[in-house]
């Protein structure tokens, strides 16, 4: 994976905005200045063919703690990268110089690590062993009810808050882009293939919850959308061949579902064939064109099957991609997510996981249109920062950058990135003035667009900063997961998460998400 230049920050044109909480903008359709990029687009696989996830250690930050180091990670973590065109030549802080950075963002869609730990915590056998924390997604899988975007535009936003570490004074920023509002009513047609795992592993709970996952998906779709099943044999006829839904529940899909049955040889390679073969029949330009693969993970993603996936989800204009999502269904101690995980990255697309019958309702239910939906593609974000302030890194130097083509949104859905920025000099000027500037591409028309939002940080400071004090508690019980897993014994980033996670209870009292992770960090300290 190769480092993408940043592109111009000068915006010449974008509109600008704002509301009273915390910090909210959106502009008109623009032509955007798109960065150059070098590489490939994020997808990556280790030795032997085999795609592997890791961890994100920049992007967990908790106030007044010392970090943990993190655990190794076999996939690179991402670096934010400073637009080379606003460097001051010394490259230190000032109070003079205004410094703009291109955030590493990572794509909002992947979010089954929480799940999965969540559901090993809560389960009848506690435990970590197979759960692989990754604390970014940990911010993608809660909710951050930020305002929802105009239709056709993504919404800009920044919530910031004074703060202090073992070094002095720190202010927690945290900047969201959110999706616009879409009615079930107002969606476009969905196509949708189903490809089954009937690999023999899949015998026991991961069969039943894939069904659970199929029904609540059958009872999402409408009249008018189509869908098709097939199983990980391509040798197998279709379950379901491409047919139209008469409505939710229709009754052959469900006849498929139900009478799914594991057994035979099931491998991924295959179950793309079969998929795809399915998919280009229903295949409707500018309609929501999806493949789901659901598995418990046993199976392996080959180099060829993540170009596959990749170059079938590629959106041109006025011609989506077929995108490639990945459910995770199983025991959370049997469950393996590098497949899942592979799955979401290379096809664009989300990577869940479901433990339970009342989580395939959440995720695949509740979240039907984030799920299926696209409202834009290589989402960029930058920031600019007044004189002043540094953004702190806490990535290795030489870590490389993920690249914006990885980076998406969907309507109704945001995208939560956190940071922590330090003051360089002795009296910060309040009055100056903190910016967001999003870059995207609209997934439909292929039109480049972007927005732009500036705030004084005297305004931001003054505002609303309960999303970002759940944002510190999400991060702060990421690091906590790790901390048990990696570091045994280790009961201080338990003890720092409470902290965080009292706080977000007052800002935002009531919230069930809260309520949760204060369940799972009890089950942490239980003997």
């Amino acid at each position: 994976m190769g480092c993408s230049s940043a592109a111009n920050l000068d915006g010449d044109g974008g509109e600008t905005d704002s509301d009273a909480l915390g910090g909210f903008a959106s502009g008109d359709s623009l032509s955007a200045s798109q960065g150059d990029s070098s590489g490939n687009d994020g997808t990556s696989a280790a030795s032997g063919g085999s795609y592997t996830t890791g961890d994100d250690p920049g992007s967990e930050s908790t106030s007044g703690t010392s970090e943990l180091p993190a655990p190794p990670s076999d996939e690179p973590a991402p670096s934010d990268e400073k637009d080379p065109q606003n460097v001051p030549e010394d490259d230190v802080c000032s109070g003079d110089q205004v410094t703009a950075w291109r955030l590493a963002a990572r794509d909002p869609d992947a979010m089954s690590s929480p799940a999965h730990a969540r559901e090993a915590m809560l389960g009848q056998w506690p435990s970590l062993v197979s759960v692989e924390i990754r604390p970014w997604e940990f911010l993608n899988y809660y909710t951050f009810a930020y305002p929802l975007a105009p239709p056709g535009q993504l919404l800009a936003g920044a919530q910031l808050r004074k703060s202090q570490d073992d070094l002095g004074d720190i202010f927690e920023l945290q900047v969201a882009i959110r999706g616009p509002e879409l009615a079930e009513a107002d969606r476009a047609p969905v196509h949708l293939t189903l490809a089954l795992d009937n690999s023999g592993s899949m015998e026991g709970k991961a069969l039943e919850l894939l069904k659970s996952a199929g029904h609540v998906l059958a009872a999402e779709l409408r009249a008018g959308d189509t869908v098709a099943v097939v199983s990980w044999n391509e040798a197998d006829p279709p379950l379901l061949p491409v047919t139209m839904v008469t409505g939710p529940n229709d009754a052959k899909l469900l006849k498929a579902i139900d009478g799914f049955t594991v057994g035979g040889s099931a491998e991924l390679t295959q179950a793309l064939s079969a998929g795809y073969a399915q998919a280009d029949k229903a295949y409707v330009p500018k309609d929501i064109n999806r493949l789901i693969l659901i598995s418990d993970g046993g199976a392996t993603a080959t180099q060829d099957d993540l170009e596959e996936m990749a170059k079938r989800a590629g959106d041109v204009a006025n011609k989506t991609g077929v995108h490639a999502i990945g459910v995770g269904v199983g025991d959370p101690g049997l469950y393996r997510s590098g497949l899942i995980d592979a799955i979401g990255v290379a096809g664009a697309g989300p990577s869940i996981y479901v433990g339970s019958a009342e989580a395939a309702q959440t995720q695949l239910g509740e979240r039907f249109l984030s799920l299926v939906g696209l409202t834009a593609s290589s989402v960029d974000v930058r920031v600019t920062l007044p004189p002043g302030l540094e953004l702190l890194s806490e990535s290795p130097a030489d870590t490389e950058v993920v690249g914006p083509d990885q980076v998406t949104a969907a309507p109704t859905d945001n995208s939560v990135i956190h940071r922590r920025l330090r003051p360089c000099v002795g009296d910060l000027d309040m009055s100056t003035t903190l910016q967001v500037e999003l870059h995207w591409v609209d997934a439909v028309s292929g039109e480049q667009k972007q927005t732009t939002a500036e705030w004084k940080l005297i305004e931001l400071l003054s505002g609303d900063t309960a999303w970002l004090q759940k944002g510190e508690a999400v991060l702060a019980y990421a690091t906590a997961l790790r901390a048990i897993q990696y570091f045994a014994g280790d009961t201080g980033a338990i003890d720092r998460a409470w902290e965080r996670l009292e706080a977000a209870k007052k800002a935002l009292p009531g919230d069930p998400e809260l309520a949760e992770i204060g369940q799972v960090l009890a089950a942490l300290q239980e003997p």
